[in-house]
């Protein structure tokens, strides 16, 4: 394929999403993130959720033992949060996407796997921090009602 034609794509794509608001972004990156989450992301969690026995705060202290991510308990059976040191999405590191508009695919795909693993608990998810933001982290805050 013309890499000539990817490269003036995702520079459109970049564009574009600076000129987009908050919900259009959600609704954008909603499927993406559904296929994304598909890929082994989602059966690391779920995995590891497993090993856990479903129990949230095992879950969160034990991400603490995978590289490039970290997981805390802010309020135990409630809040938590998700720490990335590195921002591994390969449209940021290939595809030189520099928005942060794009950390909304990282906010719906972890709605996409939490649905999935504790399909019968409401929840919220905030972005706190981003990389893309200029952050030294990514860092999203899930909150159970």
């Amino acid at each position: 394929m013309d890499t000539k034609f990817f490269n003036n794509w995702f520079k459109g794509l970049n564009d574009g999403l600076e000129k987009m608001g908050t919900e259009e972004c959600s609704r954008l990156f909603s499927k993406c993130a559904q296929q994304c989450a598909c890929d082994a992301l989602k059966y690391f969690y779920r995995d590891l959720f497993s090993e856990c026995n479903g129990n949230l705060d095992k879950f969160f202290l034990q991400v603490n033992e995978q590289k490039e991510l970290a997981g805390k308990v802010i309020e135990s059976g409630k809040v938590y949060e998700l720490i990335f040191t590195k921002c591994g999405c390969p449209l940021y590191t290939e595809a030189e996407i520099k928005s942060s508009k794009l950390c909304e695919c990282s906010r719906q795909s972890m709605i996409y796997v939490f649905q999935t693993l504790v399909p019968d608990r409401k929840f919220k998810i905030e972005c706190i921090e981003t990389i893309l933001s200029g952050n030294s982290r990514c860092c999203y805050r899930i909150i159970f009602d």
